[in-house]
């Protein structure tokens, strides 16, 4: 099958670093490694240009919608949809409707608006452009929300890739608890919070802290943080440049997440991230206990855990209990594993399910 992964420019690209262009870039390797095509879209780029990613997708950038429909009308069999500015939905339809009879059109839903009536104008524009294909959602509260108006909903949890999967076996506690943040220096992302904690907690014996942040230029408040932690040697911040994405990226990622016993993902705002956020996954992967806000989906991926909070004044009291008492890492450690059986959200079973989707 030819598969184009479509949306604006800017919203997702294969070199990004970021909740969706991970989604992308794992379920796009899962199908070529199933001896599919994939192609990512852009339109409204800067310039347009082509290229091919060595054993991965196709990248076109089409400076005009117009352009980005021609090649998506002559070379694809299905087309998803990430992202469609509102004044060019229209268009969009339309080209869906010319071409309903060869190609296949699904839609992406990744994040789940903070107020009621953007959630409304979510559904509502879904119906009003409707799909000959899927709805894929990346939570759980998505498909929830989704298939109480349409048949054609689908949850497809964010796919991470077998190499992060660990047995509990394979993963030894040290003499020191390691509790770490990784994630953007910026509010939305609780790092405040997370400075706060590791004020805290700095000196005290038994507690390791590792901190690695990011951040984006374009974020004045993300990267003041960034300079102020730079400066900060006792708690122990990692500058991580990720910029754009190469494979080293999730190299490091599995090196730090197989050395954190407590992951750090105080969210103070769901849509900071994807709905179903990826580094939750991950860390679930690699069997670290997390210790996150009762927010959004992550309750109902995590599963039911003494490590979720609902009021953040709880972190510093957990994590002392989880420090002093070695036994409840181990049986977090061995629930993990349980239920990452359970939700089956590593790449090869996220490609397939998304196939037969397809199919």
């Amino acid at each position: 099958m030819k598969i184009a992964f479509f949306g604006q420019y800017g919203t997702f690209d294969y070199f990004r670093i970021g909740g969706t262009e991970s989604y992308a870039r794992r379920l796009s390797a899962g199908l070529i490694a199933q001896g599919h095509q994939v192609d990512f879209v852009s339109y409204r780029a800067p310039a347009a240009k082509a290229c091919m990613i060595p054993e991965g997708p196709g990248l076109h950038y089409f400076s005009r919608l117009a352009e980005a429909f021609d090649f998506l009308g002559r070379y694809c069999d299905h087309v998803v949809n990430f992202y469609v500015l509102p004044h060019d939905r229209l268009r969009f339809l339309l080209f869906r409707r010319r071409n309903h009879r060869h190609i296949r059109f699904h839609q992406f839903f990744f994040n789940f608006a903070d107020s009621p009536l953007r959630r409304l104008l979510a559904v509502a524009d879904a119906r009003l452009y409707p799909y000959n294909g899927r709805l894929f959602c990346v939570s759980p509260r998505q498909y929830r929300a989704v298939r109480r108006w349409s048949k054609r909903a689908m949850l497809l949890l964010p796919p991470v890739p077998e190499d992060f999967f660990l047995d509990p076996g394979a993963k030894t506690a040290g003499q020191a608890v390691c509790l770490t943040y990784i994630g953007r220096t910026e509010p939305g992302k609780g790092i405040e919070e997370v400075i706060n904690l590791f004020q805290y907690f700095q000196g005290l014996p038994g507690i390791r802290l590792k901190l690695y942040g990011y951040h984006h230029p374009h974020c004045q408040a993300s990267v003041s943080i960034h300079h102020w932690l730079s400066r900060q040697e006792a708690l122990g911040y990692h500058y991580t440049p990720y910029e754009s994405h190469d494979p080293q990226v999730d190299s490091h990622l599995r090196q730090i997440l197989k050395d954190t016993d407590i992951l750090l993902l105080p969210y103070l705002r769901s849509i900071s991230t994807i709905d179903a956020p990826v580094l939750l996954l991950e860390g679930m992967a690699y069997l670290c206990a997390t210790i996150a806000p009762v927010q959004g989906s992550i309750p109902d991926i995590y599963g039911a855990s003494a490590f979720l909070y609902g009021d953040a004044r709880e972190m510093p009291r957990r994590i002392l209990h989880a420090a002093a008492d070695p036994a409840m890492l181990e049986t977090e450690k061995q629930r993990l594993f349980r239920r990452n059986q359970e939700l089956g959200f590593h790449t090869g079973t996220v490609t397939r399910r998304f196939l037969e989707a397809l199919a």
